[in-house]
């Protein structure tokens, strides 16, 4: 199978890999960011930072919002204008883009935001996420959470390789991953081995920074945020949920996800 391998992020260079493991068809996270906008009355102008394939802003728009991507890689961005032709999507860093407009709502999910790697780095995506924020705007992050590795089960998965297998283009891809904590960076680091067809296995380490959840509150209001909701269920990320039914957020964070609802001050 065709796979650009000159990449420091395999998944990011290859969209139609990254839609094999993570659910060409999947709109669970469309359905969940749909459901806070309406129910927290957002406007109608929303911002996707780490746009990716372009899914959730494709989803959003035809439930009539004006929804813009924005994400670093061109080749996820080059994909997203082909397959979604009419929308939107432009280049950028979360951490010092400026398009020159503000956004009734703004989400970054899929753990985008623990590509700030240092303290600085988070404080510059949160101040760049609020400046393109109308006063009063919401805001909606989900992400790893730190908590989860201090569990059972996240200390199972320090000690054990994950694998799972999925089928790009009819070819069957492989990947097996190990996970590691570097303590003093609070840096998740993930060894990643792709066995793909006709290739040597394809070897990369990657690395998401973990956040707790009382340190994501105090960098969201150090960056002109009120926080409305911290929590770890539902995880749209990772499992359904009932959108016709109320919201119910669990907030104990021994969950895998770490999200939050916020407005902006």
């Amino acid at each position: 199978m065709r796979l650009r391998t000159d990449t420091d992020n395999l998944l990011h260079t290859n969209p139609s890999l990254y839609l094999a493991f993570n659910g060409d068809n999947d709109e669970s996270m469309a359905q969940f960011i749909l459901k806070l906008l309406s129910d927290y009355k957002a406007g109608k102008a929303v911002l996707d930072v780490g746009c990716g394939t372009g899914r959730e802003v494709a989803a959003l728009r035809r439930a009539g919002y004006e929804a813009v991507g924005l994400d670093n890689s061109e080749e996820m961005l080059a994909w997203a204008r082909t397959h979604h032709p009419g929308a939107e999507f432009v280049h950028g860093d979360q951490a010092d883009f400026s398009l020159g407009r503000r956004f009734d709502a703004l989400y970054c999910v899929g753990s985008t935001f623990l590509y700030n790697f240092t303290n600085e780095a988070v404080l510059a995506s949160l101040r760049s996420f609020r400046r393109h924020l109308q006063p009063g705007g919401l805001l909606y992050l989900d992400m790893r959470n730190a908590a989860f590795f201090l569990t059972p089960e996240g200390q199972r998965w320090l000690s054990e390789e994950l694998a799972e297998e999925t089928t790009a283009n009819g070819h069957t891809v492989s990947l097996r991953t190990r996970f590691s904590i570097d303590c003093a960076k609070q840096l998740l680091l993930r060894d990643y081995r792709w066995t793909v067809p006709g290739r040597e296995p394809i070897a990369e380490r990657l690395e998401h920074r973990l956040l707790f959840p009382q340190e994501l509150a105090l960098y969201l209001e150090l960056t002109g945020f009120r926080p409305l909701q911290l929590f770890d269920e539902p995880a749209p990320h990772i499992s359904r949920f009932e959108r016709g039914l109320p919201l119910e957020f669990g907030g104990d964070m021994q969950g895998r996800r770490m999200q939050v609802i916020a407005r902006a001050v």
